[in-house]
């Protein structure tokens, strides 16, 4: 229950959505109600040491330990004594009516101008009082709210926090209450929004939230009497760039930048450190230069020069590259940094004086013995050391930033990297599913190691992370706080010092609840997590709060128990589980049955139509697994009519189309599998062709480690080996029994063998072999003569079919064996699954 704090005064809370109010009335006491900041469980103290509760970041005066409750209502309020009556407190409003003054300096600087019309709107929502405004040269008397810093604060000894350097460390606020004056302030230098955040820490202390974007996500607790004791807080933010970016449309992004704003995230892309987005390396050469010297631009694997790319190893390339960034900062004499990135790829520079600085490493997401998928970072990071060491020549306080991405991901060995270097890591590569100590995970926990690494190498590394969840995806509900609670503990213990992540803006995939923790956890790793979902349920769902919870911690259950990896939603159909959506709709049926407010029941509604588009997510799998490619294509549909549903109760849980990137997906939309499976239907029912047979959807199956088969002739239509076992299919072959504790597949060759029937009437007719999703390389048999061959694709592309001309080896009205021998690729990151979908035969007219 989220409880407001109040003096001698009647308290009603209301929580706010579109004009309605759920109020709840308590009698006139004298009481304290304080949640853990920054919004966690409650806890009763003492007057004099109202605030939030102390973190490493938090510091307040006579903190007094009191036990926590897992939950408060109003009525504690008659558990405290009348002796807390003579402590001292400034009452802000009483009986709705305004009775003190916001203050600020005498010429109040935007950001100050922003802070003070934040307070004046949620007073006066909270209590009905409109405070009035002045400055410091007013001569205001009485109980004075102070916002930002002014000579008043200055004549009460708050030091403030200011400044701006370089490596942007300076960020905070204080909330300071002496008697009948107030002080709400911060750092406003730069990108910083100190006192906007002090003044969000203070009504959060008076029970007001933002859960969601808009007034759609406002919990306000509605009091008449506001009042706030003596307590001195002071909070710096545990990482120094807490972001993320996506396409969204003009009005949602306003929205969703103010919501950062009140929940201490900071917005300023750019403002912190410089980004080194792909391609900005194209900035630090000089193409008129290409002609005649292309020595100084990356020499190609063909033998051509790349003039977007400078050669790692030229002294003159340092210098031009140095020269570029040293006239940026003499024209942007306030730039603190410079990004330069290559472009987007595995770009390489094979130059012969470059290729001695290689030391033969292969990239996480690259095939040993690829070239063209090594680890170039001990090149790339001497470049970028060099360049580095002449700007600081000029520029001794400036720092260039790049990132550690694609063939650039791991710590470059052997070297040491200059301390005015910034590293934007991106792992790219990683299984987004679980935390950087989830033994399950290899892929998380060697995500974990390279964080590691590159922070004791760095002490400027922050994240470019990848919270889509899925890059590639449904928009189906991936619900994360487990594991941002298990991980950003460790970031902050590893020294990372912040984020700007790559996300969407679908809050029906994640969740309100992961967004808004997130935002706390960039604010304070050490954030009670649970403590905030002992709030978060009851004022999101009202008496539905139970099964609601029940609901959303069931799909987080599921996504930290899986023993799948990865980033696209290709492994999401065996993440769900038939008996995780039975449990589902038992509580999304038992909260509509509870919510009792028409703002509880919209909010369950919400999360019927996110279950039911996770329903036809899984049907549309389970049909096209069974060969019923039609059905497919009607259930894709379907999802895609209920996210205008979901839209029109909030924009932010999910664009009603695909339209634009602003819809959060761009590849392999549901629009696209919808047209895919129509075509594969059409190829079935008579359209396009015709259905000679689906083949089993169980095969025989094996491993060929040492590449026996194509020898030994596995392919023969004779072939008996009982060593053989048998695989779905439809599923990863690695979630069949070939896959460590740790989530390592197998990788390399693998053989399936169907045994088909195929119609007499199809003789004289052509028949082609369709297998609608493989991963990554294949061959095909049939009756043991060589038909054809489907060429390497990397396993999250899609459509990744195979077709095969099968049509001379095929024998009308007779058994017919089908041999496919498949290969993985050797990078284990990939997870490539083989099969993931059901083969048919067809002849097309």
């Amino acid at each position: 229950m989220v409880t407001p704090r109040f003096v001698c005064g009647q308290s009603r809370m209301v929580v706010r959505t579109r004009g309605e109010s759920l109020r709840l009335r308590s009698a006139n006491a004298l009481w304290s109600h304080e949640p853990a900041s920054p919004g966690g469980l409650a806890c009763w103290r003492s007057w004099s040491t109202i605030g939030a509760s102390p973190t490493a970041h938090t510091r307040e005066r006579s903190y007094q330990p009191m036990c926590r409750q897992p939950t408060l209502t109003l009525c504690c309020c008659l558990l405290l004594t009348a002796a807390s009556c003579r402590a001292r407190a400034i009452t802000l409003t009483r009986d709705g009516k305004p009775t003190a003054t916001v203050v600020t300096a005498a010429d109040p600087t935007e950001k100050t101008r922003a802070a003070v019309a934040e307070l004046r709107h949620y007073v006066q929502a909270l209590s009905g009082a409109e405070l009035p405004v002045a400055t410091e040269a007013d001569g205001a008397q009485g109980a004075l709210v102070l916002v930002g810093r002014s000579k008043l604060t200055d004549a009460m000894g708050v030091r403030v926090p200011s400044g701006l350097t370089n490596n942007r460390r300076e960020e905070g606020l204080v909330v300071v209450c002496k008697g009948d004056q107030l002080v709400l302030a911060g750092n406003n230098d730069g990108p910083y929004h100190g006192t906007e955040y002090a003044v969000y820490e203070f009504l959060g202390r008076l029970g007001v939230r933002w859960y969601m974007p808009g007034e759609f996500g406002e919990v306000v607790p509605e009091q008449q009497t506001i009042a706030f004791a003596d307590a001195e807080v002071r909070q710096q933010p545990a990482f120094v760039m807490r972001n993320w970016w996506l396409h969204t449309t003009p009005e949602m992004a306003a929205l969703e930048r103010q919501w950062k704003l009140r929940n201490k995230l900071n917005p300023e892309q750019g403002g912190m450190f410089a980004t080194p987005g792909d391609s900005s390396a194209r900035n630090i050469v000089d193409a008129k230069l290409f002609a005649e010297h292309p020595e100084y631009f990356a020499l190609n694997a063909d033998g051509t020069r790349n003039q977007h790319l400078p050669c790692l190893s030229h002294p003159k390339a340092v210098e031009i590259a140095a020269n570029v960034i040293k006239a940026h900062f003499r024209q942007n004499p306030d730039a603190n940094s410079y990004g330069f990135a290559p472009d987007d790829g595995l770009p390489r520079d094979y130059d012969p004086e470059t290729l001695k600085l290689h030391q033969g490493f292969t990239d996480v997401l690259g095939r040993p013995g690829v070239a063209a998928e090594a680890s170039t970072s001990e090149e790339w990071f001497t470049f970028v050391n060099n360049v580095t060491a002449e700007v600081r020549k000029e520029f001794p306080d400036k720092y260039l930033a790049t990132n550690g991405y694609a063939n650039r991901n791991l710590p470059p060995q052997g070297m040491k990297l200059d301390d005015h270097l910034v590293v934007m890591f991106a792992a790219i590569w990683s299984d987004t599913l679980h935390a950087y100590d989830d033994a399950k995970s290899w892929q998380a926990v060697r995500q974990g190691q390279l964080l590691k690494q590159w922070c004791a190498r760095c002490p400027n590394v922050w994240i470019y992370g990848y919270n889509y969840v899925n890059l590639v995806s449904g928009l189906t509900p991936v619900p994360r706080v487990r594991k941002l609670a298990r991980d950003f503990p460790l970031m902050k213990q590893w020294g990372v010092m912040g984020f700007l992540d790559e996300t969407r803006n679908v809050w029906a995939e994640c969740g309100s609840m992961t967004r808004y923790v997130r935002a706390k956890l960039e604010w304070d790793a050490d954030t009670d997590v649970g403590a905030i979902l002992d709030e978060f349920y009851p004022a999101w769902y009202g008496a539905a709060a139970k099964p609601a919870r029940a609901f959303w911690e069931a799909l987080d259950e599921c996504l930290e128990q899986t023993p799948r990896l990865g980033h696209e939603d290709r492994i999401m159909p065996y993440v769900y589980t038939p008996a995780l959506l039975k449990q589902l709709e038992t509580l999304v049926s038992e909260a509509e049955r509870l919510a009792d407010t028409p703002r509880a029941k919209l909010h369950v509604k919400a999360d019927r139509l996110i279950y039911d588009h996770l329903l036809a997510y899984m049907a549309m799998h389970a049909a096209e697994f069974r060969g019923d490619f039609a059905e497919a294509a009607k259930q894709a549909q379907r999802m895609l009519d209920l996210r205008p549903q979901l839209h029109a109760i909030n924009s932010f849980f999910i664009l009603p189309d695909e339209e634009g990137y602003k819809s959060g997906v761009w590849y392999w939309k549901v629009s696209d599998r919808r047209d895919f499976y129509q075509s594969l239907a059409d190829k079935t029912t008579g359209k396009t062709g015709d259905l000679v047979a689906v083949l089993p959807e169980r095969a025989q199956f094996r491993t060929d480690p040492h590449d026996e088969g194509r020898f030994a002739g596995w392919f023969a239509p004779d072939w008996v080996d009982e060593s053989w076992g048998s695989a779905l299919t439809t599923k990863p072959f690695y979630c069949q029994g070939y896959q460590d504790a740790q989530g390592h597949p197998y990788v390399g060759d693998l053989w399936y063998r169907a045994k088909v029937a195929v119609p007499q009437q199809f003789a004289g007719r052509k028949v082609t072999l369709c297998v609608p999703a493989l991963e990554t390389e294949a061959w095909c048999w049939v009756n043991g003569h060589y038909v054809g061959h489907r060429p390497y694709r990397e396993a999250y592309i899609r459509p990744a079919e195979m077709e095969v001309d099968a049509t001379s080896a095929i024998r009308p009205g007779k058994t017919n064996v089908v041999a496919l021998r498949v290969n993985t690729g050797l990078c284990e990151s990939q997870a490539a699954a083989g099969l993931t979908s059901r083969a048919f035969l067809y002849a097309p007219r």
